[in-house]
């Protein structure tokens, strides 16, 4: 049987307590840490700011898409809607859409793809 060294068991007792030392610490409040989160802060927004503009930009495309075809085969009327809905996209922040702004677009969203519907039937 095997006997135990003092010196091993000292060393060990210094080792426990330099690792509960290190979990005390709380890492996000060193400044590597918060470099490190603050950067996938960083990140997480610029993702959310990307899908953001790429919305709005399918948005647009589609707006415009229509606007031509109202504006050979539409009425003056909905070519001023159509209008007034681009500026609404254009000057919606899509990151920070606050509710009724979103359910405005929403409206018009439909309506955009109900006339769109009807000008395509109108062409075949």
């Amino acid at each position: 049987m095997t006997q135990y060294n003092p010196k091993n068991i000292e060393e060990t007792l210094k080792r426990m307590e330099k690792a509960d030392e290190l979990k005390s610490i709380h890492r996000s409040g060193t400044n590597i840490m918060s470099f490190f989160d603050n950067n996938d802060k960083e990140h997480e927004l610029q993702k959310q700011q990307s899908a953001a503009e790429i919305k709005k930009d399918e948005y647009l495309k589609s707006v415009e898409l229509l606007k031509k075809l109202i504006q050979e085969n539409g009425t003056q009327i909905e070519f001023t809607r159509i209008l007034a809905i681009s500026h609404l996209i254009e000057s919606t922040d899509f990151l920070n859409i606050p509710a009724d702004r979103k359910k405005m677009l929403k409206e018009n969203m439909n309506w955009c793809n109900k006339q769109y519907e009807k000008y395509l039937d109108t062409q075949e």
